[in-house]
């Protein structure tokens, strides 16, 4: 924009170039309105109307001619003596003054805007040239998409905070779905199926690629299967949901059993188990999360219990 502005102001400071060369050219008009050229064509007007009255011979009329400055344009203008066929006191025919205008660019105000603009490109290319480094204007282009672009990829930490934020949620939820609107029947969670049927549901609002029932390898002569996998973010999420026969240590004994399965998967590089206390089995949470990590070793292992006790 720096270079352009200069161009726009030399545009409207020749103006008058672009308008008929002619009285109503506003350059024109302005120098018909000077003082210079009013003192000019009156002496000569005056010499005239006393020739057409006889009072002077032909040899005492003179034409008018000049060149004013208007802003970034020349006017030319030029009172030449015309016949008019119309006979005259004394003999002869009388005289009339006829105007002739030509407009122009001012040589030296072009020459001003063209030393102004090649110094401004000049400072542009300049700027340019001594501008922040490439690898500084990626920094800068990354900050700004992370902050304003809606459409990047996650990244596979956003995966794990955006589904743990999701299912810490997620007993709240299941309470608003078992009351359904207007009297109908609504969505009760009475075990491990219904359960996954519905964080199916949320996983696939959030991501565009979720596997269930991504099959495991085997450990020990059995097989499992992964409740649900995100591949485009290597993250395994597992769930498990709490009931009157089962005991905490048998809980924990199944999530040490998956993540001994889970590991072996070449698409699992984190692994997010989510607990579904409705009954409120897990009294102490912390202990478990601890046990897990401990037996995870380099796998991180996230534990997700809801609600919280």
């Amino acid at each position: 924009m720096l270079p352009l502005m200069p161009i726009l102001l030399y545009l409207l400071w020749v103006a008058p170039i672009f308008e008929d060369s002619e009285v109503t050219n506003s350059a024109v008009l302005e120098v018909i309105n000077s003082e210079s050229y009013k003192q000019a064509a009156a002496e000569a007007y005056a010499l005239l109307a006393l020739y057409n009255q006889g009072a002077v011979g032909l040899d005492a009329l003179y034409g008018v001619r000049g060149v004013q400055q208007v802003r970034g344009v020349t006017v030319a203008f030029n009172l030449e003596l015309v016949a008019r066929d119309e006979p005259r006191e004394g003999g002869g025919t009388k005289y009339k003054l006829a105007g002739y205008y030509r407009v122009s660019l001012s040589t030296n105000h072009f020459i001003v805007f063209l030393g102004v603009e090649l110094a401004l490109l000049g400072l542009v290319i300049l700027l340019f040239l001594l501008g922040p480094p490439k690898s500084q204007r990626q920094f800068e282009e990354l900050i700004l998409q992370a902050h304003f672009c809606l459409d990047q990829p996650a990244t596979s930490e956003r995966a794990d905070q955006s589904v743990e934020r999701l299912l810490e949620r997620f007993h709240r939820f299941a309470k608003d779905l078992e009351h359904g609107p207007r009297g109908r029947n609504g969505i009760q969670v009475k075990d491990e199926y219904d359960l996954q049927f519905l964080v199916n549901a949320l996983l696939r609002m959030q991501f565009d690629n979720v596997k269930p029932e991504e099959p495991a390898p085997s450990l020990a002569a059995g097989g499992t299967r992964l409740d649900f996998l995100l591949p485009d973010h290597g993250l395994v999420v597992e769930l498990k949901m709490t009931r009157a026969s089962m005991t905490v240590r048998s809980l924990a004994d199944e999530l040490i059993l998956d993540i001994a399965r889970y590991r072996a998967h070449p698409d699992c590089h984190a692994i997010l188990f989510f607990i579904y206390d409705a009954c409120g089995l897990i009294k102490n949470p912390v202990a478990l999360k601890k046990e897990l990590s401990r037996v995870a070793g380099e796998i991180p292992v996230s534990l997700v219990i809801s609600p919280n006790q």
